[in-house]
């Protein structure tokens, strides 16, 4: 992802909302239905297989460890695997379904995570060379989504919705500097099939995980974001009791300095691909004040795209919010996916 200079509601849903809230009751905080201890262990063990950038093999073993764990939840992982045409690497997009009431035919909510790292090796600049696990940056969102398939796999929480659950290859840019025309290959990829093979409008929905589970964790308004999306999850938020860790950033001030210069203050991530499909996408991040050199606030550790980007930066308490951030928003959730033609 890059950012920009800042930082880079109907009648059913209301009667859905009213219907779903005692399913998810409890899921307020990171005590709720995704567990702290569960997501650490899935993200120890995508750290564990070291630098995993596009096209490795240690990318490849982390699909396998995402088809392993799925597979014993009794789901199946689908993949979309392609040799890029213009990098000649090997791209892994993979995804799994929950079926709804209508597994298939019915409207579909999607939520991702990158799952590769930043290329930190073969660069110029001796400076961009060096050990990069992404424990946060390509680690946190993906083992949420890990500990998201247990709790939709359980009779409790059985969605209406078909929730797809995709992990994406490819996002970081091959070039240290981003670069547009080499980055979020494997959200252009998957668009793209999504789309030829029909299925992109039965698409309701796109929730992007990013830069999940540092400490002191907390949620960044996102300005490629749709706005109804990110009201439902600042709703969510305030309902766990956590509204102070959301949207504080960017700042009004910053946000007008960034429109007065005529830039865009939101964040390029894989959310935007689905956008420009038309799909209502929307970007849960934790970036500002994260990247070294820029908007120093003790309060937050900068290790974007560091080698301090480690296990030691993590909180699994971080882990657990994200994912009951997300099944807090539930039901105003599918309520949003199921409402939409």
């Amino acid at each position: 992802m890059i950012a920009g200079p800042a930082r880079r509601r109907s009648a059913l849903a209301l009667s859905f909302a009213a219907a779903s809230a005692l399913l998810f009751a409890g899921c307020g905080g990171s005590s709720g239905p995704v567990e702290a201890s569960r997501a650490n262990a899935h993200l120890e063990a995508m750290v564990g297989f070291g630098p995993r950038p596009f096209g490795s093999d240690a990318l490849g073993k982390t699909a396998d460890y995402i088809d392993k764990e799925v597979g014993k939840l009794g789901l199946k992982l689908q993949r979309q695997e392609l040799m890029h045409p213009k990098e000649k690497r090997q791209l892994r997009n993979l995804w799994v379904q929950i079926d709804g009431q209508d597994p298939q035919n019915g409207p579909i909510l999607m939520i991702g995570s990158h799952y590769d790292t930043k290329l930190a090796d073969g660069h110029a600049d001796a400076a961009h060379n060096f050990r990069f696990v992404g424990a946060i940056d390509g680690g946190g969102g993906p083992a949420v989504l890990l500990e998201l398939a247990r709790v939709l796999t359980s009779p409790e929480h059985k969605p209406k919705a078909n929730v797809w659950l995709y992990w994406i290859d490819a996002e970081e840019s091959l070039d240290w500097t981003w670069n547009d025309e080499r980055a979020l290959l494997g959200s252009k990829e998957f668009c793209k099939w999504l789309s030829e093979s029909k299925t992109l409008p039965r698409v309701k929905a796109f929730v992007l995980l990013d830069l999940i589970g540092s400490k002191n964790f907390k949620i960044d308004r996102d300005g490629n974001s749709d706005v109804r999306l990110l009201e439902l999850f600042e709703r969510a938020g305030k309902a766990m009791g956590e509204g102070a860790r959301f949207f504080e950033f960017p700042s009004q001030a910053e946000v007008q300095e960034a429109q007065r210069r005529g830039q865009n203050w939101g964040t390029i991530d894989d959310h935007m691909t689905f956008s420009r499909y038309g799909v209502p996408s929307v970007l849960l991040i934790d970036f500002s004040r994260r990247i070294p050199g820029s908007y120093e606030d003790p309060r937050y550790e900068r290790w974007w795209h560091t080698a301090d980007d480690d296990l030691a930066a993590t909180d699994p308490e971080g882990l657990a919010f994200a994912g009951n951030l997300v099944l807090q928003a539930w039901p105003e959730l599918e309520a949003f996916v199921l409402g939409r033609k």
